[in-house]
């Protein structure tokens, strides 16, 4: 009881010392609560926390004097808020960022000047912040258009337009570089240093590469391959010559992988959850075509797939696996194994990372076990151990599924059939049980008789 009672009054503490944000709110120097603006100690600087990103790991942050921004960045926690020049600068750091159920904020405090390595600062007094939708004219009639806004808030589709200019069109993610050449045949690149699903906001935050950009510090090799990609949107087919068609069934829930279907004539050939990176391979007048699979994409408006054809001679054929002995497991339904065993995924977790499955070698013998793909799982039917590995998993909001491939068996000699990794738990019948309750009331009435 009274630990009860001592546990009832630290959480009215807590929430007596947080404050209700109105718009009536003056912030304490250093918490910056989202909307409310708070006087800097500087000359007429304000601060503001404009949005805070759904996941809590990034803040959007204003500078303003007499009503005009002069500083507006997409920051994480750690980061420096620098203003001004070398010899006269603001600098703070963000030291926290909290999205709460009521209190969205960004604590902030002073900060030496000396602390902060200046030639790795990130953001630029000419970075370029994007809404979803936003189009951004440059000077050499160039449009930076921010397409569509993926929902974990670590993807965004971007667009180039402009004439004289090939097709630009990619989904991206921070760190990525947007590099064309414009009319005058010059390189022009930025760089994706934020992409930011805030709670009232979506966008993404460019900076310039300043000319003549260093090859060294963009892959022109990546940029120069990523010419040729297209993407697909959820369901639409693309002819990829020779009767055949690649068609996205399916995009999981954490945006990872995607079920691809190759087709010939109507008839698919080809059907299997690949993750980014990883290749379908199809043959087209007697020679070995491949497609890999470059980026998955759930956006907020639409589902997404963009893929980088690829020449056989740059990939190593050996290292792409041959899935035509894969089997699919549909959630829920029993699919027969080796040795007259069946498997039953059970369920698949948020993250699309474990397994929970069931393995049933007879009508009364089931096992149990949670799996993921880092290590084989093995059952045991009579003398012969079976092992199968677990290749990919799909978690998707109209169809979910496991793909496994058969690595081999094994002659086992003695010892109890268990099964998963000899970890099992049987499923006890209830004549058995009820058998087991008889045998210790008899062995019990013995005893006493001869006690």
């Amino acid at each position: 009881m009274k630990q009860t009672l001592k546990l009832t009054f630290a959480a009215m503490l807590i929430l007596i010392s947080i404050p209700a944000v109105s718009a009536e709110t003056t912030a304490s120097n250093g918490t910056l609560f989202v909307g409310v603006p708070v006087p800097l100690d500087a000359d007429g600087l304000t601060a503001i926390c404009k949005d805070i990103s759904r996941d809590g790991n990034a803040a959007w942050i204003e500078l303003e004097k007499d009503n005009e921004v002069q500083y507006s960045h997409i920051l994480k926690q750690g980061d420096p808020i620098v203003h001004g020049s070398d010899s006269d600068s603001l600098t703070y750091r963000i030291d926290a960022i909290f999205h709460g159920t009521q209190t969205n904020m960004a604590k902030i405090s002073v900060i030496d000047p000396s602390e902060i390595d200046l030639s790795a600062l990130r953001t630029r007094p000419d970075s370029i912040l994007l809404s979803m939708g936003e189009r951004r004219n440059e000077s050499d009639g160039t449009e930076i258009v921010h397409r569509i806004m993926g929902v974990n808030g670590d993807k965004a589709w971007i667009e180039l337009e402009g004439d004289g200019m090939g097709q630009y069109s990619h989904i991206m993610t921070e760190d990525d570089p947007i590099v064309y050449k414009n009319n005058s045949d010059e390189w022009v690149a930025y760089r994706i240093d934020a992409i930011f699903r805030g709670i009232e906001h979506d966008m993404i935050e460019l900076s310039p590469v300043d000319p003549p950009i260093d090859p060294s510090t963009i892959d022109f090799n990546y940029v120069e391959g990523l010419w040729d990609n297209f993407i697909l949107d959820l369901g639409e087919p693309k002819d990829i010559g020779g009767g055949m068609t690649l068609r996205c069934t399916g995009i999981d829930l954490p945006d990872s992988v995607a079920w691809i279907e190759l087709a010939r004539d109507g008839e698919v050939l080809y059907s299997h959850i690949l993750q980014e990176g990883e290749c379908a391979t199809y043959e087209h007048s007697g020679m070995l075509h491949c497609c890999e699979v470059h980026r998955v994409f759930t956006g907020i408006a639409g589902d997404f797939v963009e893929f980088s054809p690829v020449k056989i001679s740059d990939i190593d054929v050996a290292s792409v696996p041959d899935r035509s002995e894969y089997i699919m497991v549909g959630l829920g339904v029993p699919v027969e194994l080796s040795g007259g065993a069946k498997l039953l995924c059970k369920q698949i977790d948020q993250d699309g990372e474990k397994v929970w499955i069931e393995i049933e070698r007879n009508e009364y013998e089931k096992s149990e076990k949670v799996i993921n793909r880092t290590h084989p799982f093995a059952y045991r039917v009579g003398d012969t151990e079976y092992v199968y590995d677990l290749e990919a998993v799909f978690l998707g909001e109209a169809k979910s599924a496991i793909e496994i491939s058969f690595v081999g068996s094994s002659p086992v000699m003695g010892g109890d059939a268990d099964v998963l990794n000899h970890t099992p738990t049987p499923v006890v019948p209830a004549f058995t049980a009820s058998a087991a309750i008889v045998v210790l009331a008899v062995v019990y009435a013995r005893r006493r008789r001869h006690g």
